[in-house]
């Protein structure tokens, strides 16, 4: 997948943008420098929170909480707030949703105070936090300011407000406002705001409010330098670390000095120029004081109406949102809550209707919390009802399952409640039948004593009794017993215990539905339970009801009286495959076994049945007096009842064909897959009664509901389909464009142009002629494509708005109204959302008529651009050429056939015994040539099938061609490979309307249409060469045939005439008489012969009379056959081009793009303008869908000020300039021109037109790589002799590039006027007052000032001639202050001076300069002394010092140090570049200062780590300065030896340092040392190793005796505490590299004898002279003979002594660097002093010459030879 620059996928990068960190800053500085005023001004201009303590108080006290509360009563005690205190109230703020949205300014920490916190834990705090700070804010201020500016400081008691001097002092104020009534830089606007800012603080500033201002105690001087001086003590050093950690391009530095506004802009500036992301702040879009809309309107009216209020720019209407008009916070707590108009908002372009004023506070707070995915996610409170055995259980397990939501089976949560009503009504049975029992006992037994007693009456009155007495007491007895008894009857009583079971049963039996109710309030309780869960969690779970509510009742007591637990959604399950018979099947699969016993009962009735059938019939087959009769009917019928079942089977068979799969069960197999019987009868009727009870409830549901078929889905597709209904409300809808949408784009058209117009250049007035030709509608991402044909077919078919719809607000054009309905139904299908659009291959027709050379150009330009290049008549011309063996022509190209002679058969046929004449026919068969008439003629004879009757008519007379062939032809390269991906050129199609037709009607559209267009004079000129050429072969070949004719007729003649003559001869021979004797002739014989020879050719002449022959009289001549052959291509062409006419006219109608090329030019023009025409189809064709729309410079800063757009990645870059490589960043602003250009949802911005047309052409390329780094400062420093040009280099670079040009002394004016109350500047004052110059300490802190501007802080300087001296450098490296790139111009003293005179003579000088020919060489001259030593400085510390001729032009020098200071941001680039993907980088040209590699110098320290890790040689690179052979990975630096093992390094970092290392560096003591002589020598009275030889070259020697050789204490090295010297510095250095193999070697015990040296001093004079100083003395003698000195006013023996003394001072071995150079300058200018005498003597010639023809050196140098003679002293003064 390729990588861009930015996110082009809109909804991505809209969810990157809410997950992105909002910008945090922390602001610190002394204590009273200004640090909460200026995080006052960041906040609220920054739209992020402000975080200060002070505030954070105030705003709790305010607030009346219960904290603000607390906090007020401390104070009201008297005592302070404990800093734990403050520091958890700060906490709870960064902690807040308001801060996690905004971001933060925080200016309270770190506090001098540890009362809670320490120093370093209040950093280490500010490091930890969850919002890291982003940027830091540093403001500088010098101690001596700051105490001056706090003591002027004066605060009102009441209101707390601060006033500084200049606010409250009548003087100070007087002044302040003289100052700005001069400054002639302020516009008049300007001042009048400066008046009316004035005025306001006059009115507040009342007299009584000025005698009222009181000085705080922590104001006065001593209290604030002790202030300062703990701030210094206790937190500046942790937060100079802290900083140092910080990424130095976030690190601001601010001059304190100036005032807050100052300060506020400069950040805010650099914000901007860094391309900083504001937070985007919700707005609203009605408020309350304006008109409201009413609740109830409609929702599409609704949006319309809020797209158009408070639009942040003309023309940039809001959008819709995915939530439409649901509330985002509602929708986040699991609701779904319609939106009310006054709580509209607009965030990020797009449209929120919150429904409550608490949801507004609440995403005003923070809006990210509520649109990051999941959301909009629709909540599930979802219900499936169906019939049973529909799936309703399975598809609510599914979709809990999606959501993870709690699945709620009201069957199963009834189940306890159920149980329990029914134990308590069984309770209540029990009860009251046990009462009701007992009486009924009672009753009983009270009527069974009754009937008792009057029974026992009875049978006293039948009996007698004796004793009256004894009967009455045994009837009282009876009576007794019965009341007893009656007492006695309880619920343990059996007949009790009888009736109450009894009773139960029948109380069990009836079964009492629970009331509705009680389903309601017991649904209510779970779901409260479900939403109490959720409280605390991210996402709500929600709820999915299975199988409820069932019918209307239950419907309408959860829709009425419990509208918190109605779904928002209800699916119905419906089987739509006949009468249910999916569901009838499983409910026969649930319940086989009870339908399979009724089944198999009345399968063995019907084998019972039939049995007793067979029985009888067999009976009756058995009687033999059975009337035949009586059988007939019944066979009859036995056969009727045979076809009747055949034929149900049949129709059965046909049935089971169109039912569903047949279930096998133990009786057969059913068709439908369950039994047609009545024992399926109840299972129908509970699937009529579903469907009686959804018809009932349908009409009366007031939410959303659907209704999904199951026949033929599995469980998962209806899962997907609930998923899709559930979440379409969150989808994006499209409409069909209405004329309400033009209205609108008219008027944004409007606005946008009036807002743009007074910005608009007069050269963009042609651009904007061509634009108003393409539409301001703001286009899907198929442009003016159909996206329906582009996915469907992947064909390009330009349409007009004809048939148009917009989607997410915009416009899609389509092919059809089909095409539009399938769009709007499904439109997220048509648009990509993942990837950008890519467009099919290049598809291209090339049309033009005979003679064009469409085929010649066509072959070249599909070779050039990797196409096919298709001829579409060659393509039907192979289909049927094995057939017709010849091509098919056109038929207005076929050549009438030639006719043959008729004497030329005859005649041959005449000669015989001559030779053959080969005829016309052989000629050709031999020649190998058909001729075109010959064709048609070759076909005749061939069987040809209609189709290829069909292609042959379309070749030969332009038939339109079948619709089959064309079927067979055509789509194959739009839908086949490997056309499809590669693209094609196809030539001559269309050629006729049906043609375009097809291509219409099967959506074969080309990306164009290559017209090439012929003047009928240029197909003559191609044409006719080769028709001319055809005519003269026919020519010759009539010709030929002519000159046969003439051949065979004379040699006929001739044969006739000689056998006519011989006849006739024969004749006269016979006519005379014998023949004589010779001698006997005589001479009249003679003459008869003669006579009838003549007689005989007489007659042969008569006879064979010579005919006429046609010489070719009426052949044409070859200018009448051009003329006619011109005159026919004329007519062809004129009905090619009446067609080619009508054929561009049909693709123009069908939109068509058409590409017009001029064929009649050059071949090589023509391809020109092919490639440039054709080739941007295929180069850009990565962008084909994505155009950009160019806007004005303060739009796009609108626009981004309200993050209704979004910054690229580029910032402020050029993206064609950054792409080629350009890394110094154009300036932006509005007085830079700047050309701002909007694609997708981005804003990119240019320097200027061309490269933005550039990058129009194609975005996609520019936007194809890593994201870039940010933009860094340019630090350049130009320094040269004087007269060298760096001024107006520097000047260059500056207007060039909007850079300071900084010079030392305008810095110090600069500094002297702004800043003239400062420390600075008093000690500046001081020095120049008494005339001196300032100190180079001054001087650089006056530089560090100056760098401190908005402009050099985030565009860079050029330091004009600064640095000059060593001293410089060292200070200015000192104070951070490290150029980029040092450049030193060049230029010898000769040209100085020539430049130095050029501009003398200028007239108009401003003022005067110091410019005299001395002044000039004391300043090259020092200039010169100077320079090496910064040369050398930064050569070895940064490798940033750059040599240019300054000979050269200034363009030249330009051109070249702008190339350099390129290389160098490039460096520094692929440095950022690397290190922010976690690789290692060269740190090459990166200014390290010697202290920043040594603090960040790896584990290896300055040892090379490749060396280690391959050689494990220890390889010491402190030696060189340089950095070219260093990187960094991962926050460290490391040195390498070599390029080699620096490419390692760099490639694969991982296995040289730890962990990956195989062999880590030796601890500190045990890594050898180099020592010098003297350092040995301070080391006495240790002493050196192996007695002083060499141990390298001993074990490189295999330790003989002949190795043992003597090392020299110049190369010594200590390694463990002991000392080794070596032979050489490359035995050292082999040591050095590998001390573990050579330090711990035995001499062995013969050692060579000690050789006892001789002192120099022993020796004689002569000697010690050639021992010592004999070779120094002859070269010294040998360059002065040589060079033959002779000073000025000296003899040349004091001359050649003083060259002598010199010589030898300079290169004495043994003196200091330091005098060699000294004494080496002091000989060169001796020598130059030497030759003035032979140069004023070539010079000053007898010949006179005037001043201004002399050299222009002539005047200094003759000057400078009579000061010599001037002085009486010129031997000492030149030594």
């Amino acid at each position: 997948m390729n990588t861009y620059v930015d996110n082009l996928i809109e909804d991505e990068a809209e969810i990157e943008l809410l997950l992105a960190k909002p910008t945090c800053f922390i602001i610190i500085g002394k204590p009273g420098v200004g640090k909460s005023t200026l995080a006052t001004k960041l906040a609220q201009s920054w739209k992020c929170v402000l975080i200060d303590d002070t505030e954070l108080l105030n705003q709790h006290i305010n607030d009346q909480r219960a904290q603000g509360v607390e906090l007020l009563e401390i104070l009201n005690e008297g005592k302070s707030i404990s800093e734990e205190m403050v520091v958890q109230l700060i906490l709870d703020r960064l902690k807040s949703p308001e801060v996690e949205h905004y971001g933060y300014v925080l200016s309270c920490l770190p506090s001098m105070s540890e009362e809670y916190l320490k120093i370093l834990e209040q950093i280490e705090f500010i490091k930890n936090l969850r919002l890291a700070p982003d940027f830091i804010i540093n403001i500088k201020c010098a101690d001596r300011d700051l105490i001056h500016r706090l003591a002027g400081q004066r605060q009102h008691p009441l209101t707390g407000r601060v006033f500084l001097r200049e606010q409250w002092d009548p003087v100070k104020k007087e002044t302040t406002k003289k100052r700005n009534e001069t400054d002639d830089d302020d516009g008049e606007e300007e001042e009048g705001e400066l008046e009316e800012a004035e005025e306001v603080e006059e009115r507040e500033l009342q007299k009584d409010m000025i005698t009222q201002l009181v000085r705080a105690q922590e104001n006065f001087p001593e209290n604030a330098y002790r202030r300062v001086l703990l701030y210094k003590d206790t937190i500046l050093r942790p937060l100079e670390d802290y900083m140092a950690d910080h990424a130095s391009l976030h690190l601001f530095e601010l001059d304190g000095n100036k005032n807050p506004e100052e300060l506020f802009m400069s950040v805010l500036f650099r914000l901007e120029s860094m391309a900083v992301r504001r937070v985007a702040v919700p707005l609203r879009l009605l408020q309350i004081d304006e008109e409201e809309l009413p609740d109830e309107i409609d929702t599409e009216e609704l949006l319309r109406t809020m797209s158009s209020s408070k639009t942040v720019a003309p023309g940039f209407r809001w959008r819709r949102s995915r939530w439409s008009r649901a509330c985002p916070v509602a929708l986040k707590e699991g609701k779904i809550i319609k939106g009310k108009p006054e709580f509209s908002v607009g965030f990020m372009d797009k449209i929120y209707i919150l429904s409550s004023q608490e949801a507004l506070g609440r995403f005003m707070l923070n809006p990210r919390r509520y649109l990051l995915p999941p959301m909009p996610r629709p909540p599930c409170k979802v219900s499936v009802i169906g019939p049973p055995c529909a799936g309703k259980s399975t598809l609510c397990a599914l979709l809990a399952q999606h959501y993870g939501a709690e699945l709620v089976d009201m069957e199963v949560l009834m189940k306890p409640v159920i149980a329990k009503v029914k134990q308590d009504m069984l309770e209540k049975v029990k009860r009251d039948s046990t009462l009701m029992a007992i009486e009924r006992v009672k009753v009983k037994m009270e009527l069974d004593a009754t009937h008792g007693s009057i029974n026992m009456r009875s049978n006293i009155s039948e009996e007698e009794s004796d004793d009256n007495d004894s009967a009455t007491s045994t009837t009282h007895s009876s009576s007794e017993q019965t009341e007893e008894v009656m007492m006695e009857v309880t619920e343990e009583h059996p007949d009790v215990q009888a009736i109450v079971e009894e009773a139960l049963k029948e109380a069990e039996q009836v079964v009492t539905p629970p009331s509705l109710d009680l389903y309601a309030e017991v649904l209510e309780n779970h779901i409260r339970e479900i939403e109490m869960a959720d409280a605390d969690s991210e996402i709500k779970r929600g709820w999915v009801l299975d199988n409820f509510p069932r019918n209307r009742s239950q419907l309408a007591t959860i829709q009425d009286l419990h509208d918190g637990i109605m779904p928002d959604i209800l699916f119905c399950l419906k089987d739509n495959d006949g009468e249910g018979r999916v569901v009838l099947k499983r409910m026969y699969e649930q319940n086989r076994e009870e339908v399979d016993k009724v089944i198999k009962r009345l399968e063995e009735q019907q084998k019972q049945k039939a049995q007793e059938a067979q029985d009888s019939l067999n009976r009756m087959q058995q009687d033999p007096e059975e009337d035949p009769k009586t059988t007939d009917p019944q066979a009859k019928l036995e056969a009727v009842q045979e076809e009747v079942e055949e034929g149900s089977a049949k129709s059965d068979a046909d049935d089971a064909d169109k039912s569903p799969p047949t279930v096998s069960i133990k009786g057969g197999v059913w068709k439908r897959g369950y039994p047609d019987g009545p024992e399926m009868n109840p299972f129908k009727l509970q699937l009529k009664q579903f469907v009686m009870d959804w018809e009932s409830m349908e009409s009366s549901i007031t939410g959303s509901y659907n209704v999904l078929e199951t026949f033929g889905k599995s469980p998962e597709d209806l899962v997907r389909e609930m998923v899709f209904h559930m979440e379409k409300p969150f989808k994006y809808v499209g409409w069909e464009l209405s004329g309400v949408d033009l209205d609108e784009e008219e008027e944004d058209a409007q606005a946008l142009a009036e807002l743009e117009k007074p910005e608009e250049a007069e050269g963009e007035e042609e651009q904007e002629t061509d634009e108003e030709a393409t539409s301001k509608r703001v286009m899907g991402d198929t442009q003016h494509f159909c996206p329906v044909s582009l996915k469907e077919n992947g064909a390009l078919i330009p349409c007009l708005d004809e048939y148009a719809a917009k989607y997410r607000e915009k416009a899609y054009y389509f092919s059809s109204t089909e095409a539009r309905e399938r769009f709007l139904l499904s439109p997220e299908t048509y648009v990509s959302h993942t990837q950008l659009l890519q467009a099919p291959a290049l598809r291209v027709f090339l049309l033009g008529t005979r003679g064009s050379d469409k085929t010649t150009h066509g072959k070249w330009l599909a070779e050039k651009l990797g196409v096919f290049h298709i001829q579409f008549r060659e393509c039907l011309q192979e289909l049927i050429l094995g057939k017709t063996q010849a091509r098919v022509p056109y038929s207005d190209e076929v050549e009438p056939p030639e006719e043959p002679l008729e004497d030329l058969e005859a005649l041959l046929l005449q000669a015989q015994g001559g030779a053959a004449v080969p005829s016309m026919d052989e000629e050709e068969k031999h020649s190998g040539k058909d001729s075109p008439e010959e064709a048609p003629a070759a076909e005749q004879g061939v069987g040809l099938s209609d189709e290829e009757e069909a292609i042959k008519s379309y070749l030969f007379d332009g038939e339109p061609l079948p619709q089959e062939i064309m079927e067979m032809m055509l789509p194959q390269f739009w839908d086949q490979e490997p056309y499809k991906s590669k693209g094609f050129i196809l030539e001559g199609f269309p050629q006729n309307p049906e043609d375009v037709s097809f291509m219409v009607e099967r959506r074969l559209f080309p990306d164009a249409a290559v017209v090439m267009t012929v003047d009928v004079r240029d197909v003559v000129r191609r044409l006719l060469p080769p028709r001319l050429a055809s005519w003269r072969e026919r020519r010759d070949r009539r010709r030929e045939q002519l000159r046969q004719v003439r051949d065979l007729r004379h040699k006929l003649r001739e044969e006739a005439i000689t056998r006519r003559r011989a006849e006739l001869m024969a004749e006269h021979a016979s006519k005379q008489p014998a023949a004589k004797v010779k001698d006997e002739e005589d001479e009249e014989e003679f003459d008869e012969e003669e006579e009838g020879m003549e007689e005989i050719e007489a007659m042969l002449i008569e006879e064979f009379t010579l005919d006429e022959e046609d010489d070719g009289e009426d052949e044409e001549t070859e200018a009448a056959a051009e003329e006619r052959l011109e005159m026919e291509i004329g007519e062809r062409f004129e009905t090619d081009d009446a067609n080619f006419t009508r054929m561009m006219e049909l693709l123009d109608e069908n939109q068509i793009p058409k590409l017009t090329i001029n064929g009649g030019r050059k071949s090589r023009i023509v391809r020109y303008q092919l490639l440039q025409k054709v080739q941007p189809l295929v180069t850009n064709r990565e962008a084909h869908f994505h155009k950009c729309q160019p806007i004005s410079y303060t739009l796009a800063r609108k626009l981004l000020c309200y993050s209704f757009k979004y910054n690229s990645f580029f910032g402020g870059w050029d993206p064609v300039k950054y792409t080629e490589g350009d890394l110094i960043q154009p300036v932006q602003g509005p007085l830079n021109t700047s050309y701002p250009v909007l694609f997708h949802q981005f804003i990119y911005f240019f320097a200027s037109k061309e490269t933005r047309n550039t990058f129009i052409l194609n975005p996609i390329k520019y936007l194809k790589q890593p994201k870039p780094n940010p933009s860094l400062p340019i630090k350049l420093v130009i320094i040269g002799p004087p007269k060298s040009g760096k001024t107006t280099v520097a000047r260059m670079f500056a207007h060039e590039y909007s850079l300071t040009r900084l010079s030392i002394g305008d810095v110090m004016r600069t500094v002297l006027a702004s800043q003239g109350r400062t420390e600075l500047a008093t000690q500046m004052m001081k020095h120049l007052s008494q005339g001196h110059t300032l100190p180079d300490e001054l001087a650089i802190q006056c530089l560090e000032v100056a760098l401190m501007s908005l402009v050099c802080s985030t565009r860079g300087y050029v330091l004009d001639g600064f640095p000059m001296t060593r001293k410089q450098a060292d200070l200015m490296e000192a104070r951070s202050i490290i150029p980029v790139l040092v450049v030193e111009l060049q230029l010898d003293t000769v040209e100085v001076l020539k430049r130095g005179l050029s501009d003398k003579m200028k007239p108009n000088s401003p003022h005067l300069m110091h410019d005299s020919p001395q002044i000039l060489n004391i300043r090259n001259s020092n200039f010169k002394h100077e320079v090496e030593a910064v040369r050398q400085h930064y050569q070895q510390h940064y490798q940033n010092w750059v040599s240019v001729d300054g000979h050269n032009s200034k363009w030249w020098v330009w051109n070249r140090i702008l190339d350099e200071a390129r290389m160098s941001m490039r460096h520094i680039h692929t440095y950022l570049e690397k290190i922010r993907t976690g690789h290692a980088a060269s740190i090459y040209r990166l200014c390290i200062t010697p202290k920043e590699l040594k603090s960040r110098l790896g584990e290896f320290s300055y040892y090379c780590p490749v060396s280690l890790a391959l050689h494990r040689h220890l390889v010491d690179c402190s030696l060189t300065t340089s950095l070219e052979l260093a990187a960094e990975f991962r926050g460290h630096y490391y040195k390498m030896c070599s390029r080699e093992y620096l490419e390692l390094f760099l490639e694969t970092p991982e296995q040289f340092v730890i962990p990956g290392c195989p062999h880590a560096l030796p601890p500190s003591h045990m890594l050898p040392k180099k020592l010098t002589a003297s350092q040995v020598k301070a080391r006495f009275p240790k002493q050196v190793e192996m007695k002083g030889y060499c141990p390298v070259t001993y074990l490189d020697g295999r330790q003989r005796y002949e190795a043992l050789v003597r090392g020299s204490v110049e190369y010594s090295v200590e390694y463990r505490e002991q000392i080794y010297i070596f032979e050489n510095e490359q035995k050292q250095d082999r040591f050095l590299r590998l001390p573990e193999t050579y330090w711990n070697q035995k001499l062995p015990d013969k050692l060579p004898p000690m050789s006892e040296p001789v002192q120099l001093t022993s020796l004689p004079m002569l000697g010690y002279m050639e021992q010592g100083v004999a070779r120094s003395i002859i070269k010294a003698l040998t360059a002065v003979g040589c060079l033959k000195p002779k000073f000025p006013y000296l003899s040349p023996k004091r001359s050649a002594l003083h060259y002598l003394a010199f010589y030898l001072k300079a290169f004495n071995p043994r003196n200091s660097d330091y005098i060699r150079q000294k004494y080496k300058k002091k000989l060169a200018s001796f020598e130059e002093n030497c030759e003035l005498i032979s140069y004023l003597g070539s010079t000053m010639t007898k010949k006179y010459r005037a001043p201004q023809e002399q050299p222009i050196d002539f005047e200094f140098k003759l000057h400078r030879f009579l000061a010599f003679g001037e002085s009486t002293d010129a031997a000492a003064g030149v030594l």
